[in-house]
């Protein structure tokens, strides 16, 4: 499912895990993932086999498909583009998931405008939904990052010029091509982009593409 979005039978079913296995609380964090807090140990299969089957046992925290996105204009006022296709349209491009493990930590964030409720700014790759002239364009930034890290928390830099829905899971593929080319062993998005710098993403991005819009 897209990020955020949850079947009403699902809430129920997480309401009732939570009765079950974590004393009726559920957290939900910032990335948009839910937590049941105090899980006994012993607990803890019986209650992923209960999640898996209620659709909530993806294995992808902290990974490129486990996508920040906030409502966008499908349910937003504020909202300038669309965010949770974008983000969906990410997930099935990168379906394979011992690919996206071996790209290791990598935060992907969406928002919908500038009131950033995606979290786009601080996301290793970012984007920003944007109107032209009353149509949908995206704003891609990279080497955002949320502080956890050693080198702490940086705002993401605009790549360029902006893309169009249809364009935006090339324009990721893109740069994850870039990220694997230059990548050292073992070594996380953030830190690559963090040697290498944005010209060799911009470079591979745009190279096929003729400057038409700002």
């Amino acid at each position: 499912m897209a990020p955020g979005d949850a079947t009403d039978a699902q809430m129920a079913a997480v309401a009732d895990l939570a009765d079950a296995y974590s004393l009726g609380e559920i957290r939900v964090s910032h990335e948009q993932n839910l937590i049941l807090a105090n899980v006994k140990k012993r607990d803890l299969y019986a209650l992923w086999e209960k999640a898996k089957a209620h659709g909530f046992a993806t294995p992808n925290v902290g990974l490129l498909t486990d996508i920040i996105a906030c409502p966008g204009g499908d349910f937003c006022s504020l909202a300038n583009a669309k965010s949770i296709p974008i983000a969906k349209a990410i997930q099935q491009r990168f379906d394979d998931m011992d690919f996206v493990y071996d790209l290791g930590e990598l935060s992907l964030n969406i928002s919908g405008c500038m009131n950033s409720c995606g979290h786009h700014h601080v996301g290793n790759i970012g984007v920003l939904g944007v109107d032209k002239d009353g149509a949908e364009w995206y704003q891609v930034s990279l080497g955002g990052e949320q502080g956890s890290g050693a080198t702490g928390a940086h705002l993401g830099r605009v790549i360029g010029p902006s893309f169009s829905a249809e364009e935006m899971p090339d324009v990721v593929a893109k740069v994850i091509d870039t990220f694997v080319e230059h990548r050292a062993d073992g070594e996380r998005f953030i830190d690559t982009y963090n040697r290498i710098g944005i010209a060799p993403f911009k470079e591979r991005v745009y190279a096929s593409r003729q400057p038409a819009h700002a």
